[in-house]
């Protein structure tokens, strides 16, 4: 039986692995059950053993290693373990022994004697010529003796020298990464634990051989090792013992005089790894040896990141020697010897603060006060009493700003070892005060002099004095209660009093220390902070007017109240104004009305951005508080559209954090606005039970309360039938005259289809109302010539169909189908306006979002995309001779390109790129047609040059791109500029949010807007794809872009007199590009 099984293993092994894996299995199974035994089975494998063909040799000890591997673990007693591992170690070189063997290393009666044999084979047979096998053979080895280090450690350490010397040989001369990967561990397990001291040279030759890593993986690599994982793992190696520093450290100081800058940065992090792990005697023989190679790559740096690699260095050393340091070192103490070179050598740079060398100088202070708290006292009392008289001797500002930032340094150093009020340290474990305590009252001096007592011309120096007072109040017990309350008031100061000057640099900074200072000192901020600046907040619009600071003072009191104390003694004080600001007189805007909500607005959507906060605690006095006097509002900021947009931000986010029952009141109020249902006058044509307030712009705050509702939710307005309310607030948006009660009750017939209609039936009403209005906007587009009335029938039924499409409900294809049919059955004017209307499909949205709870299905986009795309495309096609219906189809195009993400767009490339390049051609009124575009083809440069380049239209692309770019007469429309950018100015004080406007700035009429010359949003992108091209575009023979070079660059220089300065720092860019990248592929890389 057992001769059968192993001549048909034999036999299927090559053909039928499967078949022959079943033949093991049922063998072992035998073995289990006593049918057969193991004897027989060796005995069943001899003709087969001993055959002079290597494969058939092979395929028995494969058959062997089967049975062993499906053996249960405890199944083989030892004497069979025995028996089995001498039988397949004399035959290891044959395939298939080494998984065996790997099997039995791994049984728990696997005794050190086996582990040493074993070891001794692999030795015996792999240290003179194992390079000749193949990488995969020797990967088996090298993880069969990885093994035995890691499961059979002390058996193979006893073996002392003959394990070490027989390790180094089989892995002598080995190059391939992945086998690397293991050598390095293994060495570095030898090199801790065994006794290396007669083999340090053997054991360094075979690591420092690979030093530095040069290894560059191929493309589409399976193992997915890099050279950085190769060169941690050498760096483990290097860094593992001591015993190797006489070699190590002059071998790595040797190769940081090379050129290369990567091979510079290993020496380093090889230094520093070394610093950190050898034992402190070892580094106190090479401390100053060290300090004089790696400093001057901090002095005289070259790149920032090797300066910060030998500053790690540095840090690291004083970390080593900090470990023999007692409390009280004497000074033959390493550290103190370390030190006193260093603290010297900045010493004398610092004599010239303004120099290079004075500011490297700071880092490298930091750097090694930074290591612990003994290195921190060290450099302190060398450095301390000089930074005092350096500044007293100082002359000019300049030299008093550079003192500052060095300090500055040490007092970051303090921070990262002793800690601060809100991050303890590590590092301070017996929780000592800061040696910066016997300098306090003069630094605290010295800072707030510089900081308040010097013009307001000097900036950059008051800035570091503002850094310098933030460090000093953020260090754990350094300064009371009263010290910390003067640095506030310093700030407050800057924050209030002073005038803006420049960027504003000083008062930012001003105000982030004082959010700083509110997380670790709240009630210096509640008692200093709080009323200085709520008291400079005017009570009124016109009086805010007249102060023009209220931004700078609401800012401050949004960044400082971090807290919840904090937040809620400011939405406390900012309720308490909005009481004031409401009850003012009818005016046109109300700017600072709008900026306090919007404060608050911001500190809420800051405190939600933690999932556990909830918001419970502001719905009496915000939701329904405010909701039922804009209920009841007859005149005044409660009805102006801007006040009730931000105010309905502010309470939709209220009502998604609070609790279920709150959601099921405001569900019940989305309409009544917490009012008491009484008569009231009715202002528009249907006066059904659930409108409840005296105005319709209260409709404006019901659709941010209607948008917070959970789709789940069952109460109030939403247990009533939904249909019959889309109905008469389809009713009401056809008849108001006011344009956003119109936007707002269509956002709101779009929330509820998206979220709230889930009955077939009522969807398929929803679809037969969509249906009518698109037949009702075909019969009044070829019987009438006003376009009012298309306007809103347009917003409506892209409202219905964005609600559908974004669910993805049953029927979404003919429903978008419908859309791109309308284009071709209206008036080509009217058809222009529907065609932009297309950009809202997809559009991001703050009412239908995910934030809300909207339906948005993750393959919407990619759906929408496959269905219009394609059918706008051949619509194009077929209008051949109607350029007008074709410039329409584009606009849709563009409109939907806009808003998709580039992944849905790659795949139909070689269809769009010549939509895409007509697109360019469109009249200059649809600047929003051309921007999309431009996004898109920049993405196509960017992801997917080969396209662009197979398809040939590179030419026909940059010369429509030029076009766009350059302006025809741009003195003349430089002359406007000014002109152009004070209408802007005045006319953003009274502009309307537009966010519930249903996107209305993409549906603005052709007509309306002036025919001017392309956008400088337009001309910019234009010349960025024209940048882009030379950058991604290359390496191809021939270069595609060399024909083109001569026209491009001339091209160019028209754009350079263009009177936007960000358009022509992009044609400088362009052109600098194009010299320097389009030419022919270098011989060199050919090779």
């Amino acid at each position: 039986m057992a001769a059968g099984d192993a001549r048909d293993y034999v036999l299927a092994f090559e053909n039928n692995k499967a078949e022959a894996a079943r033949i093991a299995s049922n063998t072992a199974q035998k073995l289990q059950n006593d049918e057969t035994n193991l004897l027989e089975v060796v005995k069943a494998l001899g003709e087969y053993i001993t055959d002079d063909d290597d494969q058939i040799r092979t395929r028995a000890v494969n058959y062997l290693t089967a049975i062993v591997q499906a053996l249960p673990p405890r199944y083989l007693n030892r004497q069979q373990i025995q028996v089995l591992n001498t039988f397949l170690s004399s035959r290891i070189e044959d395939g298939g022994a080494i998984e065996g063997l790997s099997r039995l290393q791994s049984l728990d009666r696997y005794t050190k004697e086996m582990a040493q044999d074993l070891a001794q084979t692999i030795f015996d047979h792999f240290s003179q010529d194992l390079q000749s096998r193949p990488q995969a053979g020797r990967y088996k080895i090298y993880t069969l003796l990885n093994e035995l280090l890691s499961n059979h450690r002390k058996a193979i350490r006893d073996m002392g020298d003959r394990s070490l010397v027989g390790t180094v040989q089989v892995v002598a001369g080995e190059k391939d990464p992945r086998n690397l990967m293991l050598i390095f561990s293994m060495l570095r397990v030898i090199m801790i634990e065994w006794d290396i001291s007669s083999h340090i040279d053997r054991l360094f030759d075979a690591v420092y051989a690979y030093f530095p890593i040069t290894f560059r993986p191929p493309p589409n690599d399976p193992y997915g090792i890099t050279a950085q994982d190769l060169k941690d793992r050498l760096r483990d190696c290097l860094s593992s013992t001591g015993l190797l520093a006489p070699s190590v450290f002059p071998n790595l100081l040797d190769r940081l005089d090379s050129s290369s800058e990567i091979v510079k940065k290993d020496v380093l992090q090889a230094l520093a790894a070394c610093a950190l792990n050898y034992d402190p005697s070892t580094v106190s023989r090479f401390s100053i040896t060290l300090w004089d190679a790696v400093k001057f790559e901090v002095l005289q740096a070259q790149e920032p990141f090797l300066a910060d690699e030998a500053l790690n260095v540095i840090k690291n050393i004083a970390t080593c020697l900090s470990k023999r340091t007692g409390p009280h070192a004497p000074t033959a103490d390493p550290l103190v010897q370390y030190l006193k070179p260093v603290n010297k050598e900045c010493l004398e740079h610092l004599q010239e603060p303004a120099s290079r060398q004075a500011s490297a100088a700071g880092d490298i202070l930091k750097a090694a006060a930074s290591a612990t708290v003994k290195s921190f006292e060290v450099v302190l009392k060398a450095v301390g009493p000089a930074f005092f008289t350096l500044q007293q001797s100082s002359e000019g500002i300049v030299n008093q700003r550079a003192i500052l930032l060095v300090v500055n340094r040490l007092f970051e150093a303090s921070i990262d070892v002793y800690g601060s009020w809100t991050v303890p340290s590590e590092r301070n474990e017996n929780g000592q005060l800061t040696l910066l305590a016997e300098f306090k009252d003069k630094l605290l001096a010295i800072y707030s002099r510089a900081l308040m007592s010097t013009v307001k011309e000097e900036v950059s120096y008051r800035l570091a004095a503002a850094k310098g007072l933030l460090l000093l109040s953020q260090m754990a017990g350094l300064l009371g209660e009263d010290e910390t309350g003067l640095i506030v008031q310093h700030f407050n100061e800057i924050v209030l009093d002073e005038e803006s000057y420049g960027r504003d640099e000083l008062k930012q900074r001003a105000m982030h220390a004082l959010a700083e200072i509110s997380q670790f000192k709240p009630r210096l901020i509640t008692d200093i902070t709080f009323p200085k600046f709520i008291a400079r907040l005017p009570d009124s619009e016109e009086e805010a007017i007249k102060k023009n600071d209220y931004q700078s003072v609401l800012e401050g009191l949004a960044e400082i109240s971090v807290g919840k104390d904090l937040l809620d003694t400011l939405m406390r004080r900012l309720l308490s104004k909005l009481d004031l600001l409401i009850q003012q007189d009818k005016r046109k805007d109300y700017p600072y009305t709008c900026a306090v909500i919007s404060t608050m607005d911001y500190v809420l959507s800051r405190s939600a951005r933690n999932s556990d906060v909830k918001l419970d605690g502001y719905i009496d006095r915000i939701v329904v508080n405010l909701s039922y006097k804009v209920s009841t509002a007859p005149t005044g900021p409660l009805i102006n559209e801007t006040v009730l947009d931000l105010l309905g931000r502010v309470i939709n986010l209220i009502i998604r954090r609070s609790s279920e029952q709150h959601k099921e009141k405001a569900a019940s109020n989305v309409y009544h606005l917490y009012g008491t249902p009484v008569a009231q006058k009715k202002t528009h044509p249907l006066e059904p039970s659930y409108f409840m307030f005296s105005t319709e712009s209260a409709l404006l705050l019901s659709t941010w309360i209607l948008a917070a509702l959970p789709r789940s939710s069952k109460a109030g307005i939403l247990s009533q039938p939904l249909v019959p309310l889309v109905k008469d607030l389809t009713q009401i948006a056809a008849t108001t005259n006011t344009e956003f009660v119109k936007c707002a009750c269509i956002k709101q017939i779009e929330l509820i289809v998206n979220k709230h209609i889930t009955s077939k039936q009522d969807l398929d009403e929803i679809k037969e109302m969509y249906e009518t209005a698109i037949a009702a906007m075909i019969f009044q587009g070829r019987n009438s010539h006003s376009n009012i009335k298309i306007e809103s029938e347009v917003r409506y039924v892209f409202a219905l169909s964005k609600a559908l499409a974004l669910r993805l409900v049953p029927g979404t294809d003919l429903v978008l189908r419908r859309l791109v049919e309308l284009l071709e059955q209206l008036p080509l004017e009217q058809a222009r306006f529907s065609a932009l209307g297309f950009s809202t499909l997809l559009a991001d949205c703050d009412v239908i979002s995910k934030q809300n709870d909207a339906q948005i299905r993750l393959l919407a986009p990619q759906r929408v995309f496959q269905i219009l795309v394609p059918l706008i495309s051949s619509k194009f096609k077929d209008a051949t001779s109607n350029q007008a219906l074709k410039e329409i189809y584009l606009i849709a195009l563009a409109g939907i390109l806009g808003t998709v993400s580039s992944d849905i767009v790659m795949p139909e490339l070689p269809t769009l790129l010549p939509l895409l390049l007509q697109s360019l051609e469109i009249s200059d009124a649809n600047q929003n047609v051309k921007i999309a575009t431009l996004e898109t083809t920049i993405v196509v440069i960017t992801k997917n040059p080969d396209a662009l380049i197979e398809s040939g239209h590179i030419p026909a692309l940059l010369r429509r791109l030029l076009s766009v770019a350059t302006l025809s007469n741009p003195a003349k429309l430089n002359r406007k500029l000014k002109i152009e950018q004070n209408l802007a100015a005045r006319s953003m004080n009274g502009s309307v949010d537009s966010h519930m406007e249903l996107d209305s700035t993409h549906l603005q009429h052709p007509k309306l807007s002036p025919r001017s010359s392309s956008s400088p949003k337009t001309r910019q992108l234009a010349v960025r794809c024209i940048s882009l091209l030379p950058e991604h575009v290359k390496n191809k023979t021939p270069n595609p872009l060399l024909s083109l070079k001569k026209e491009v660059l001339a091209g160019l220089v028209g754009v350079l007199d263009d009177p936007r300065r960000d358009v022509r720092k992009e044609a400088v860019d362009a052109r600098a590009k194009w010299l320097r990248g389009v030419d022919e592929v270098d011989s060199e890389e050919d090779e």
